[in-house]
């Protein structure tokens, strides 16, 4: 069989297909071992937006309770995982130790999946900071089973303790993470170039060391291995087991050294610097959110005022001034009776046929000087 033929074959088969059609049965599996063995009858029926209550929602007193409890069971997985290191736990406690964390990770397993089930668009959550972290907790124990030293790496399990933040209402540390991770964001191309100029002068450095210690230190047998020296010795960790022994490798030595303790303040400066931007950025933000809300007050309280204003004006000229339907109630008045008349084309009194006369609203001021 050439190996095109092998390769079109390959092609052939429904990879995708396979693949979901996998996923979908691990689910379904998975969906019969949780609503039909582990959950109570009473529960088995719950639907998403329950269970969604309970474990994504930690400001409901089921949800906290939820999460409370898998921040304790990963604490006692941990503390498992970290006693079964150790070399003195053989024979059955170390069987027993394992049965344990497997129930664990199986338990883990199936609350990935409630996860999964619950929601509407289950990739925005699975592509998510949270989501990522919840899959690498189970998947090396699985990856164990073919690669056992990768059973290590479950200790990723503690980065879920993340979730105390949230849990315990820690608002203020969740902002200052976030502040902190746009600060490294924002530098992330100025630690790059450093990093990179730094590479750059380690091989520098490493080729020089051996050009003058080749033949004479048998240490610096290759120009690796004189990188190795410069990258150790310039991030000042100095671990000795390679070593100049030549007057001028010497001399530069103490040059990478110096030039090592000026090199680590370069990146914290650069990470410093935007830390210290952004809080002045947030503290601007915040003054500015402060001056805008100052100024819907003052209109506000303008609106209101002149609102009173317009109010007292008409309730100062409602009692000044008589309304157009009390001046048209009495428009005529008999001077001799003192009958009061509201017909405007009545021109004699009905009681006594005395001429009407129109009322006049400041007679009764000149009746009253006169």
């Amino acid at each position: 069989m050439s190996l095109n033929s092998f390769l079109q074959k390959i092609q052939s088969i429904p990879l995708r297909r396979i693949a979901r059609n996998t996923v979908v049965l691990i689910g379904n599996f998975l969906h019969w071992i949780i609503f039909h063995l582990l959950l109570p009858r009473r529960y088995r029926k719950a639907t998403k937006t329950q269970i969604f209550d309970v474990i994504f929602k930690s400001d409901t007193p089921k949800g906290k309770a939820f999460d409370i409890i898998l921040l304790i069971a990963i604490g006692i997985n941990l503390f498992l995982m970290i006693i079964d290191s150790s070399p003195r736990i053989t024979g059955w406690l170390s069987f027993a130790l394992q049965c344990v964390e497997w129930l664990f990770t199986i338990g883990f397993t199936l609350e990935y999946y409630l996860r999964i089930y619950c929601l509407k668009n289950p990739r925005k959550y699975i592509l998510s900071f949270y989501g990522i972290i919840d899959f690498l907790s189970i998947f090396p124990a699985y990856l164990s089973i073919l690669f056992p030293a990768t059973h290590t790496m479950s200790v990723l399990r503690i980065l879920r303790g993340l979730r105390i933040f949230r849990i315990l209402k820690m608002e203020r540390f969740i902002n200052e993470g976030r502040r902190l991770i746009r600060s490294l964001q924002r530098s992330a191309y100025k630690i790059a170039i450093f990093m990179v100029f730094t590479l750059l002068t380690s091989v520098i450095l490493g080729a020089i060391m051996y050009m003058f210690e080749n033949g004479r230190n048998e240490q610096f047998s290759s120009i690796p291995q004189g990188i190795y020296w410069a990258v150790v010795t310039i991030t000042t960790v100095g671990y000795g087991d390679v070593t100049p022994v030549t007057h001028a490798g010497r001399f530069i030595s103490i040059v990478v050294m110096l030039l090592g303790y000026s090199i680590i303040a370069v990146p914290t400066g650069i990470v410093a610097g935007e830390t210290i931007k952004e809080a002045n950025e947030a503290r601007k933000e915040r003054k500015r959110h402060r001056e805008d809300i100052d100024d819907e007050e003052m209109a506000v309280l303008s609106t209101l005022e002149v609102a009173y204003d317009e109010d007292d004006e008409a309730e100062d000229e409602a009692s000044a001034v008589p309304s157009s339907a009390e001046r048209k109630e009495v428009v005529k008045r008999c001077p001799h009776c003192g009958f009061e008349e509201i017909d405007e084309t009545a021109t004699h009194c009905r009681h006594c046929g005395v001429r009407l006369t129109k009322i006049d609203e400041r007679s009764w001021i000149d009746d009253f000087f006169a």
